[in-house]
């Protein structure tokens, strides 16, 4: 039904009425005459009987309108009037507007019958001649109608209110989209609602009809300037809105979708609350007491209308979808349409705490979770997400619920929540979903930003390799990276920083790009690259220099400077990191940069006469125990690098009690960094100031502030007094007394590691220690406790240095045995970023590879070891005698020689390589029998050996100017190369030294 025609029907009552009353009163004497079927028609017309009294007025205009003017005269018009009246209120628009028309056009009065009564609703017919035009929706001829009644009506007889004159004008221009005119008969109506008498359902159809006719023209303004002119003549009393409130929200709704958002929420702020309305309800009802209604200026309110509405606020309270919800649910939308998520997400809320009842509640619930992740409300996105979960279990947004859970709390920095949330649901999740996706990466940037890094290796590589199309890709490349970084991988570490720089190269679309740079600046550091660091440290600086990390970087670059002896440089960064991180309040960076002072500037001079500047270094230490100490990370190196400086100005005691102090509060904490090298510098300091090693072995064994029970700090001392007495072995010189003393003070104190300390007790650096003490004695195998207790721990310290040990061991034992050992080896070299580590696995799995029969893969290793640019140097001479016995194996005896002969040539000094390399090298040639540029391969042999004995026989048996250096063992090897030389110098077929200097004369 239109609305229009609902609510016009009220209009034309109040309208007609009053005339309607005052007909006059039909004594028809017949029943069949114009009077007596009027006066039936107006006792049904009374009881609202519209069919029946049109029915008896329409027989009356049958049968009497023909003559009607001669016999009855302009009265008859009243017929037609009261006809035209029944078919307005059965809506039969055409039939009124003919009824109407002929009342005023054929029974018009003359000054006669005017005066003595006449036709009385002769220009009022006029009036609903418009009524039943504008029903029937044709507004220009209700226009006409309404102004020609103003124009030809009798002030005195034909009254009418004028409120709903204005109201119908109003509504007539605005369905035309004549606006101003609309707004300017609708504002009359309004200023003058109480003298007019101004229905409040007529202002709400005209503010329909304006709202209507603003949305089709678009033009917002219109609509939002009158509202605001005339707010409080619109606004509807909350007792009297209850019909119209749905009216209301349909009007807001038709703003909305039309794209009028700011009159979308003009129109639901005149909505009052439904609390609001059932309080004014109830309280006009208090006032009626026991009367069926009251009076209200202009207005009488009716209980029943009162008690009905307020049954019908209470109805929707009860059912959980009150006018409320659907105002905030569309307030929450227009609020995000607006791009202003948090109002939106403030209505949803408003939703959850209130209207929890709702039908909608499910998707009410999960826009707030929403909206909450996206305004980055980290708590209240978990707490009302596990509402979610926990009520709507299977909710198809249950996963995105999750998602979102997760994503918040990452981005909010609640990574041990996300670890604890994401543990438990990614076994749950698909492979290859969203939520999958997302999941996985949540947890291993938790890790990552929770300093858990080995947990966090596996899960990164997973996320990269799963998902490179991620909506999280370039925060996973850069995580991925940068936590090898972390783990030490640097090499590793760097390939994947590149990477990741070629493939998000714009700095303006890659978030992490500084943060990148400083991680591959600190990979290029790590492996003595202090160029390619300064490079990416400069551009760091000068492209970024209010980045997060810019303080870090300082402290970076210092180091770098240090590094290549640019120290007043370092100096200066240090300083610009200790003065910005102070600004930022960053206190682990200031310390870190008051470590590297002290630790630089509190250097010994290398050479009595250089000059130094320990002393420099003491208002940054004192600065460092005053500001920082209590709780910084470096405090154990600052307490180690002040020591020289302290002692340079008298206050060596003080820095020895506070490395004390340290290493006992060090020792308190398991896990605590730098306390190895806390005990291994307050050693050295102690003896330093005087003290004897049995001094330090009684302190030791004794250390205040470190109890007992503390066995693993207890064997870290045990192992630095080690460190002492190896030290004493080698000043032993000569001297074999000390020489046994100090090896007999190692071995008891190995001998209490392994008595007195379970192996849960110690250390992985201990654990190494006393497994590479063992590994050296007979019983080297005992040793493989110590090496797997280290290796089987969640603690991956020292792993490289447990692997080499325990393959070492491994080297010497079954077949089976040999191979896990070369495992290990290879272990060490694929993922040690140490090249130490490296070059000793690789130098011992080619001497193991030699020892089980595996030639060809102890060649190639040994190839690659000797590789002059990717290659080795620390056991090259032993690395270059395995190849040569390599090639020797594997029968290649061209290669072989060629490369004994190398070794002999390349470490001719070194007895126990270069005299077994002649000796076998002879052998080849001897055996091979062949001539070479007119010399034979026995002649051949002969000469290399004999060449050889001479040119080494000074440094194996020494003579009158030179003393032997060669051991028994080397005596030994070198004399077997002689007897080999003196062999075949007994052949016919060689010619001896003194032949073939005698062939030479001549």
């Amino acid at each position: 039904m239109n609305p229009l025609r609902r609510i016009l029907a009220p209009l034309l009552g109040a309208c007609i009425a009053a005339g309607f009353l005052a007909a006059p009163a039909a004594h028809a004497q017949l029943d069949a005459t114009p009077q007596s079927l009027n006066a039936k028609a107006t006792d049904e017309m009374k009881a609202g009987n519209w069919e029946a009294a049109l029915k008896l007025l329409t027989t009356c205009v049958d049968r009497f309108d023909k003559n009607a003017m001669t016999l009855f005269g302009p009265q008859f018009g009243v017929t037609w009037y009261r006809k035209g009246y029944c078919e307005l209120k059965l809506q039969r628009w055409d039939e009124a507007k003919k009824s109407f028309e002929k009342c005023y056009r054929d029974y018009a009065n003359n000054a006669s019958t005017a005066e003595s009564g006449g036709n009385v609703y002769n220009k009022r017919s006029l009036l609903y001649w418009g009524q039943a035009a504008q029903g029937g929706e044709d507004w220009e001829e209700a226009i006409r109608m309404y102004k020609k009644f103003v124009a030809e009506r009798d002030k005195a007889r034909d009254k009418f209110e004028p409120g709903p004159y204005f109201i119908n004008m109003a509504i007539c221009n605005l369905k035309l989209n004549r606006i101003p005119e609309g707004i300017e008969h609708f504002e009359t109506a309004l200023k003058n609602k109480v003298a007019y008498r101004t229905p409040e359902a007529g202002i709400v159809a005209a503010f329909q009809a304006l709202v209507d006719a603003v949305i089709e023209k678009r033009d917002e303004k219109a609509l939002l300037s009158f509202i605001e002119a005339n707010r409080a003549d619109i606004v509807i009393e909350p007792y009297d809105m209850q019909p119209y409130c749905s009216l209301f929200l349909s009007l807001a709704g038709k703003a909305y979708n039309a794209e009028m958002e700011a009159s979308a929420f003009a129109l639901y702020q005149l909505i009052p609350s439904t609390k609001v309305m059932q309080e004014d309800i109830k309280s006009r009802v208090t006032r009626m007491g026991d009367r069926p209604g009251m009076v209200d200026g202009t207005r009488t309110i009716r209980r029943t209308s009162l008690e009905k509405s307020q049954d019908a606020l209470e109805a929707q309270v009860k059912s959980g979808d009150p006018n409320e919800v659907i105002q905030l649910s569309a307030t929450a939308f227009l609020h995000e349409n607006k791009g202003n998520v948090r109002g939106a997400y403030a209505s949803y809320e408003q939703l959850e705490l209130f209207y929890d009842k709702s039908k909608k509640r499910e998707t009410h619930l999960y826009n707030l979770v929403r909206t909450a992740s996206v305004i980055g409300e980290v708590m209240p996105t978990e707490k009302y997400g596990s509402r979610f979960l926990r009520d709507f279990p299977d909710s198809k947004h249950v996963p995105a619920v999750r998602r979102l859970m997760l994503t918040s709390l990452f981005y909010g920095g609640q990574y041990e929540k996300c670890i604890e949330i994401a543990t438990e649901m990614l076994p749950k999740l698909k492979e290859g979903t969203k939520e999958h996706d997302i999941c996985l990466h949540v947890l291993g940037g938790s890790y990552y930003y929770t300093g858990q890094y080995k947990d966090a290796q596996p899960l990164l590589d997973q996320h990269v390799e799963i998902y490179p199309k991620s909506g999280f890709e370039q925060a996973a490349l850069y995580f991925q990276a940068s936590n090898l970084s972390r783990l030490q991988f640097w090499s590793k570490s760097a390939k994947l920083l590149d990477g990741f720089f070629e493939k998000h190269p714009d700095p303006s679309q890659n978030i992490y790009f500084p943060f990148a740079l400083y991680d591959r600046a600190n990979c290029h550091y790590a492996l003595d690259e202090f160029e390619a660091a300064l490079t990416k440290l400069d551009r760091l600086e000068t492209e970024f220099p209010n980045a997060d990390v810019i303080d870090m970087a300082y402290n970076l670059k210092g180091n770098v400077l240090q590094n290549l002896n640019r120290r007043d440089e370092a100096e200066t960064y240090y300083i610009k990191a200790l003065e910005l991180a102070e600004r930022r309040e960053n206190d682990i960076v200031a310390g870190e940069a008051l470590n590297y002072l002290v630790a630089m500037l509190g250097e010994k001079p290398k050479k009595k006469d250089d000059p130094g500047r320990m002393k420099d270094a003491i208002p940054y230490a004192d600065k460092f125990w005053k500001e920082y100490g209590d709780e910084s990370p470096y405090k154990a190196q600052v307490a180690v690098g002040q020591i020289h400086a302290m002692q340079s100005v008298g206050r060596g005691e003080e820095a020895l009690d506070r490395l004390r102090d340290v290493i006992a509060d060090l020792a308190g904490s398991p896990g605590a960094v730098g306390l190895e090298e806390a005990i291994g510098s307050y050693t050295e300091a102690f003896l330093d100031a005087g003290n004897t090693p049995e001094q330090l072995k009684e302190l030791y064994y004794n250390f205040p502030g470190i109890k007992a029970s503390n066995k693993a700090a207890r064997a870290l001392l045990r192992i630095a007094l080690i460190g002492v007495f190896e030290e004493q072995v080698k000043k032993a010189g000569d001297d074999e007394q000390k020489r046994i003393q100090a090896e007999a003070g190692i071995k008891v104190l190995f001998t209490d590691l392994k008595n007195e300390f379970d192996l849960s007790d110690l250390s992985n650096f201990i654990l190494v220690r006393v497994g590479d003490f063992i590994r050296e004695t007979n019983s080297p195998r005992e040793a493989l406790p110590y090496y797997d207790e280290a290796l089987k721990r969640e603690d991956k310290s020292y792993r490289f240095p447990a692997l080499f040990g325990r393959a070492a061991v491994l080297a010497g034992g079954t077949a089976a045995e040999k191979s896990k050992a070369i495992d290990d080896f290879k272990r060490v070299l694929k993922d040690s970023e140490d090249r130490a580590d490296r070059d000793r696995a690789l130098f011992r799995m080619i001497a193991t590879q030699m020892d089980t029969g595996k030639y060809q893969e102890a060649k190639d290793n040994a190839r690659k070891y000797l590789d002059p640019k990717d290659g080795f140097n620390k056991n090259k001479m032993e690395v270059a005698m395995l190849l040569a016995e390599a090639y020797d194996k594997l029968g290649m005896a061209e290669e072989a020689m060629a490369a004994y002969i190398n070794v002999m040539n390349s470490y001719k000094g070194a007895i126990r390589i270069s005299a077994p390399a002649v000796k076998r090298a002879m052998e080849l040639f001897w055996a091979r029998n062949s001539e070479s540029n007119g010399v034979s391969d026995k002649q051949g042999a002969y000469n290399l050996g004999r060449i050889y004995v001479d040119q080494t026989r000074r440094i194996v048996l020494g003579d009158a100017n030179t003393q032997a250096k060669a051991s028994d063992e080397e005596v030994e090897l070198w004399k077997e190369v002689e007897r080999l030389v003196e062999q075949y110098v007994a052949s016919p077929d060689v010619k001896s030294k003194e032949q073939l200097a005698e062939e030479a004369k001549k």
